[in-house]
């Protein structure tokens, strides 16, 4: 699954989404309306940390890192997701060079 797919349904299933999974875009702001507060920002930095194997600085726990899905999928990129993700990226790849 796609990086910011897994981070829509953390949202809508963990984070008591109340809207449509539709009106979840990858530009939406979470932060400024109310999706995410201070609580929701750390349940995002442990999910992030443990399906796409990334560490964060102090200096990356900043609400603006957080503020989309969009934004989000670029500083794990940039922060170089690992383990699940790499993982389903091996499978993909293996099973298309056996086909």
């Amino acid at each position: 699954m796609e990086i910011s797919n897994r981070l829509r349904n953390f949202i809508v299933t963990e984070m008591e989404w109340k809207g449509s999974p539709e009106q979840l875009t990858q530009d939406f702001n979470l932060i400024d309306n109310g999706v995410v507060d201070s609580l929701g920002l750390f349940m995002l930095v442990a999910f992030i940390e443990d399906q796409f194997g990334c560490q964060f600085s102090l200096e990356d726990l900043i609400p603006t890192n957080f503020e989309t899905i969009d934004v989000m999928v670029r500083l794990i990129q940039r922060k170089g997701a690992t383990s699940t993700d790499q993982a389903e990226h091996s499978r993909d790849g293996l099973k298309q060079s056996e086909a």
